[in-house]
């Protein structure tokens, strides 16, 4: 288009300044012809450019301007008129954006009125001399709409190829950029789960369900990425259940109870509806408990698709039945030890000091009916026999309490496992562990000991998975107002305003703060990229705490 607006206006400066230098017509004639063929230029451009897709109007459009610059070379010169150029516009025009019958019509009717106009008005020769004479002409407008053909028909098939490939081009873009996104949720999904897997020796020795569920349905939100998710735990009699909803909606569990029977013989994840609202679900089950596990989609098919092809869904589904199993087998593993254990002493007991207790039972009993008829001397024999008995038996006593009571004799039985786990730590992962502990563990209390080794474990982990790290501190400090852990790393650190505004923290450094809150401690992390990290940990002493509240 801008090829032949550009041609229009050069053709038209040319031929009015070969007119206006010609010998025909008076000067004012010239102008007046050169104005009006100006202001039709402009017109003529502007219908073009506004009816360009409009091939009826633009078919009118051209026939009425070939019909228009034919008129004019009558008074022009006919086929010698200097405009003879100029009007081969609309030809062109049809020829680019026409049919081929309508461009070579238009060509037709263009140099058949011309050469007619010539013979009749300018030429008293016979026609055959006028064809002769202006051959050049025709074979030149017959070459001029054929390049202009050719060329058409070639930048059409070049415009069509562009849009193809322009189309593919956004669609590979689409792909591509789904595929990025696809490939960054997966990246995450496998932290999610390796982290839940890190996580399981965790809540085994926490034998928490309820720590479990909250923390399967947070790994259900970031994986899925849905708006809402929930997990009700419960037992086969609905005696006893346990939820954990995002956001906080308890009328999950009445709309469960209400649609149970409906839902309880499910197998594989299904969609139903609790309390009006679509929810994608999975049925739990382990020897002891039940439950559902559900996030929330919308009612649209590709939603409803997308669930069903969720596989790590499914898979937090099973995780969940194998850690649930697990709590209960520890759980149902340390009663076993506790009652070996009971039985143990049990025995211990009875095989010693129950028999020497029983024997001196009867010897009383002898005495009191004996004693009327021995002396005084005999009685006070039988009295030093007896108390020795006693003695004996409360030897035996203490030395088995201090068989059983590694703290009677002097031990410290938690710093020694926690030191032994540090040590093949370091073994296993080829670190450096330098430890250091302070204290008396008397101050702290066993749950506040079994968090410590908690977060020792996942804060060494860390350091050498995720840290690189060659060489690990750890100072630990038992004292009478608070416990104080610091653990140091050499690894490559990280950024920790990254860190702040990352939506998606690690499983693990919620955990840790989740444990240090429930203690009432503080928590802090610090680091930077190449100079390692640090984690300091504060929990007040709970024996002062309440010490203090006595006092005041």
């Amino acid at each position: 288009m801008n090829l032949l607006f550009l041609y229009r206006y050069s053709s038209l400066v040319l031929t009015s300044i070969f007119f206006l230098l010609g010998p025909q017509s008076p000067l004012l004639f010239k102008a007046g012809v050169i104005i009006s063929l100006g202001i039709a230029a402009w017109v003529t451009t502007n219908l073009q450019k506004k009816y360009l897709r409009n091939n009826a109007i633009l078919k009118s459009i051209v026939l009425a301007e070939t019909i228009g610059l034919t008129l004019l070379l009558m008074p022009t010169g006919g086929i010698s008129s200097p405009f003879i150029w100029y009007a081969l516009n609309p030809v062109l025009m049809a020829a680019s954006f026409l049919t081929p019958l309508f461009c070579w019509a238009a060509l037709s009717f263009y140099l058949g009125s011309a050469t007619i106009i010539a013979y009749t008005l300018f030429h008293g020769a016979d026609m055959i001399v006028i064809l002769e004479e202006k051959s050049y002409f025709y074979l030149v407008c017959l070459l001029t709409t054929l390049l202009v053909r050719l060329f058409t028909g070639l930048t059409s098939e070049l415009d069509i190829k562009a849009a193809v490939l322009k189309a593919k081009q956004e669609e590979l873009l689409y792909v591509n950029k789904k595929l990025i996104e696809t490939n960054d949720k997966y990246q995450d999904t496998l932290e999610h789960i390796m982290s839940l897997y890190h996580l399981m020796d965790n809540f085994s020795s926490e034998k928490s369900p309820q720590m479990l569920i909250k923390e399967i349905t947070t790994s259900i939100i970031k994986c899925s990425q849905s708006d809402e998710a929930f997990f009700w735990l419960t037992d086969l009699n609905q005696q006893n259940s346990l939820i954990a909803t995002i956001p906080n909606n308890r009328g999950i569990e009445t709309g469960l109870k209400k649609e149970w029977n409906a839902i309880r013989g499910k197998r594989e994840p299904f969609i139903g509806k609790v309390n009006n609202e679509l929810y994608g679900m999975k049925v739990i089950r382990t020897s002891n408990n039940v439950g559902v596990l559900g996030i929330k989609i919308s009612s649209s098919n590709e939603a409803e698709e997308a669930f069903h092809l969720n596989r790590t869904f499914e898979f937090l589904g099973e995780l969940s039945e194998m850690m649930l199993e697990r709590i209960y087998m520890d759980l149902m593993k340390d009663q076993m030890i506790v009652i070996e254990e009971q039985n143990r002493i049990a025995n211990e007991i009875h095989d010693s000091v129950s028999q020497r207790l029983f024997g001196i039972v009867y010897s009383l009993h002898s005495l009191q009916v004996k004693s009327r008829a021995m002396t005084s001397e005999e009685l006070n024999e039988e009295y030093q026999f007896l108390s020795q008995s006693a003695n004996t038996t409360i030897k035996e006593l203490r030395s088995t309490i201090y068989r059983l009571s590694s703290m009677k004799k002097g031990q410290k039985p938690y710093l020694v496992r926690l030191k032994k786990y540090l040590e093949e730590y370091s073994r296993l992962n080829d670190v450096q562990v330098d430890c250091q502990i302070i204290g008396d563990e008397t101050l702290i209390s066993d749950e506040l000991k079994e968090a410590l080794y908690r977060i020792v474990c996942e804060t060494c982990g860390n350091a050498v998975r995720h840290g690189r790290c060659t060489a690990i501190e750890l100072r630990l400090s038992l004292v009478d107002e608070k416990t104080v852990l610091i653990i140091r790393d050499d690894g490559i650190g990280f950024n920790l305003d990254d860190y702040t505004n990352k939506k998606e923290k690690g499983i693990g450094f919620i955990n840790i703060k989740n444990i240090v809150s429930s203690f009432v401690g503080t928590f802090s992390i610090a680091g930077l990229n190449g100079l390692g990290t640090e984690i300091q940990i504060e929990i007040p002493n709970i024996k002062m705490l309440k010490k203090e509240e006595v006092i005041g």
